[in-house]
């Protein structure tokens, strides 16, 4: 037995921490992730503002930002995957009373080999795990496809979510991506018989505008919910769209 925590170590496979903790689906072996509970959120907090992870009793902590805000070099993810007890510790310190989360948005990218998309949502269901299994948290599984490629395996392991999340700030300004973004509302729809509820990233004021994206989810029964965020909040003070 000790052989072969010595092995994982010198191979840096610390990630089998929380692999063998759950089953895998699909060609690519993603990690099973299971969300059952439908929290009510009215905030969504963002990673690099932490006096925002309590502004409300339902504020979920989310990673809608440039990934070199929450995966740097001393990210979560290094800490995991290299074993960093003292990396894990700080994020368990940051993190300490956040219930609810959004899994991380390792962003995708449509002209990246997809390879690198791949492993960025690999990454999100480990670090999904250990917020849930560390932190005993919430944590909502997202849909992030970056091209139509992705649809083949971005649900493979989320087949028994009642909840998902968006992130619809960056389709809104991109009319290429915005068909694709359309076409996974639909594909998530169609393919998740337990969905109740889909949770929304947005930063525009005009949150009906928001919602009619949705339409698809609406007229199957989900519920919609478009929490406010910062992002959402200036743009409302500013008479933004």
């Amino acid at each position: 037995m000790r052989r072969k925590k010595n092995l994982k170590k010198l191979l840096n496979l610390g990630i089998l921490d929380y692999t063998n903790l759950t089953p895998k689906y699909g060609e690519l072996d993603m990690p099973y992730v299971y969300c059952s509970s439908v929290p009510r959120i009215d905030y969504l907090a963002t990673y690099s503002q932490p006096s925002t992870y309590f502004r409300t009793p339902n504020t979920a902590v989310s990673f809608f930002e440039y990934d070199v805000f929450f995966d740097g070099l001393y990210g979560l993810w290094n800490g995991i995957y290299y074993g960093i007890t003292d990396i894990q510790d700080f994020y368990k310190e940051r993190f300490q009373g956040v219930k609810l989360f959004i899994a991380p948005d390792y962003s995708k990218c449509g002209d990246v080999p997809e390879a690198e998309n791949y492993h960025r949502q690999f990454r999100s269901r480990i670090v999904s795990i250990w917020l849930a299994m560390e932190l005993d948290a919430v944590v909502i599984p997202l849909v992030s496809p970056a091209n139509r490629v992705e649809m083949r395996y971005m649900l493979d392991g989320m087949q028994d979510c009642s909840v998902v999340a968006f992130n619809a700030k960056g389709p809104m300004g991109d009319p290429e991506q915005m068909v694709i973004f359309l076409e996974a509302i639909r594909y998530t729809v169609d393919h998740l018989p337990n969905l109740r509820s889909i949770v929304i990233y947005s930063a525009s004021a005009d949150v009906e505008k928001v919602r009619k994206y949705f339409q698809y989810a609406v007229e199957a029964g989900i519920d919609i919910q478009i929490p406010n965020n910062m992002l959402q909040s200036r743009n409302r003070l500013r008479g933004g769209d």
